[in-house]
């Protein structure tokens, strides 16, 4: 007798991990380029840091948790307002150092139209029905609201892994993203910020970015060609014959 069946997708241990914890990379690195750092923001990530393991082994991950696990306790609370001022001579005000927005950053260092870089951006959320609550009044295009949008489509992904053409959906977006806006800006962004900075948390978070997002969109490719390959070996048909 001759059966045609579907094979189930088998996912390889190191993919099935890098899904599981990409979304919380991608939040830790929203949370910490978002906004001044509190002492409890820094004191739950160190938490999760040492109870979850979520922070990739590369260079920038072991600098990041290194630092978050070696803050002394009657430093504490020191150490948190010295980053959360660092964070502002960074990034806030007239004066800033870095400069945080995709589409001002692009268009002065590649004479880039701004306007249409944004079109493109808030076109994609809105395609993605991701709606952010900005309560500062922030721009869709600053490099925590990009990474934002990677850990709310990572954690879909993740909550849908069983239906297939809408991960397969999900992951094209992503890496589309990547390709066209957070890899056109972040590495540059991020040797910038390393430089600037004497932090060790800074310039962790900056070598954590750069080396994430490049591990990411390989791990995106890796995953979407293995997801193809089984959805044509499903509609072509593997036949045995007992």
């Amino acid at each position: 007798m001759t059966m045609l069946f579907k094979e189930p997708v088998q996912i390889p241990e190191e993919q099935a991990r890098w899904m599981e914890i990409r979304g919380w990379v991608y939040e830790l690195l929203m949370d910490f380029l978002s906004r001044p750092p509190r002492m409890s923001l820094i004191a739950q990530w160190r938490r999760r840091v040492e109870l979850k393991n979520i922070i990739p082994m590369c260079q920038g991950g072991k600098r990041l948790k290194s630092y978050l696990e070696g803050i002394p306790e009657e430093n504490f609370r020191q150490v948190c307002y010295e980053e959360a001022e660092e964070y502002r001579r960074l990034f806030m005000g007239d004066n800033a150092v870095m400069i945080a927005c995709e589409c001002q950053y692009r268009a002065k260092e590649e004479s880039l139209d701004a306007l249409v870089c944004l079109l493109d951006i808030r076109n994609t959320y809105m395609e993605s029905s991701v709606v952010f609550n900005k309560i500062s009044g922030e721009r869709d295009d600053h490099i925590a609201l990009e990474l934002e949008f990677m850990a709310v489509l990572s954690e879909e992904m993740l909550s849908k892994a069983g239906l297939h053409e809408s991960c397969l959906e999900l992951a094209d977006v992503q890496i589309r993203f990547l390709e066209n806006h957070l890899m056109q800006w972040a590495p540059r962004f991020s040797g910038e910020l390393a430089s600037a900075t004497s932090s060790p948390m800074y310039i962790g978070l900056a070598e954590l970015l750069v080396q994430f997002l490049a591990t990411d969109l390989e791990n995106l490719y890796a995953w979407r060609n293995l997801q193809n390959k089984c959805k044509e070996d499903s509609e072509t048909g593997i036949h045995r014959t007992k």
